[in-house]
């Protein structure tokens, strides 16, 4: 079975269409899991988050929709974040309000963990950007295999095995790896191009998928609905 991993959609309902159209035309049987933060930066966090709903009970906790519940995180953030988080708590029902006080931090299954920002610590939401940070969690891992994202940054980091740069990876059960499959709503590695990744779970394999979509639509909404200007201009670069 192919399982689509997909992360931090941030509201960002023209990268996640873009996403639907992908799984529309993947053969085969297959299934999502989500990894949290599909609300918090975007302009359509209610769409957004019904769309995963409907595609998926296995989502994960991501920080964007903790800090939705704890305004805590109001003085911890950046004034971007800040200010989109409190817009978005204005608009999100009290449904989805609810709903995300059942997200879980992590869900296991067949051994392979799946988690928003780290196996280790999850609620710290360490970023892991690197093969380096990637080797601090790689060394506490359980699993055989980790996926997470949070860091918006795309990358396969083994624990034994060299991996270089690149999107494809197949996996061993006897070593260990995390994939982070990147961003569906907000891409930071230089390129404006969504990201998130589909594992083979029969053949044990992994692709990272990187589509284009039309981001001038989501700035427009951006601006539309006096969200901080950067929020948009940041889509354009993948910063």
């Amino acid at each position: 079975m192919k399982v689509i991993v997909i992360s931090d959609i941030h509201g960002n309902l023209e990268a996640l269409n873009k996403v639907l159209e992908y799984i529309d035309k993947l053969e085969g049987e297959k299934c999502v899991i989500c990894l949290g933060d599909t609300v918090g930066y975007g302009p359509n966090p209610v769409e957004c988050f019904k769309i995963v709903e409907s595609l998926t009970d296995k989502i994960c906790l991501g920080n964007h929709e903790d800090s939705i519940l704890d305004t805590n995180y109001d003085y911890q953030i950046n004034r971007y974040a800040r200010d989109a988080i409190r817009w978005t708590r204005g608009i999100l029902d009290e449904e989805i309000k609810e709903t995300i006080k059942e997200l879980p931090l992590q869900i296991e299954e067949d051994n392979v963990l799946y988690v928003h920002a780290s196996p280790n610590g999850p609620k710290l939401w360490s970023y892991i950007t690197n093969a380096h940070n990637a080797y601090l969690s790689l060394i506490e891992m359980k699993q055989p295999l980790c996926f997470v994202g949070h860091s918006h940054i795309p990358g396969i980091y083994t624990y034994r095995a060299l991996q270089r740069d690149s999107n494809k990876a197949i996996l061993s059960k006897d070593d260990k790896t995390i994939v982070n499959v990147g961003s569906v709503g907000q891409p930071r590695d230089g390129s404006p191009m969504l990201s998130f990744a589909v594992f083979d779970n029969d053949k044990w394999n992994v692709e990272i998928i990187r589509l284009e979509y039309d981001y001038h639509k989501t700035v427009a909404k951006i601006n539309k609905a006096n969200l901080p200007l950067f929020l948009g201009e940041r889509l354009a670069k993948g910063v």
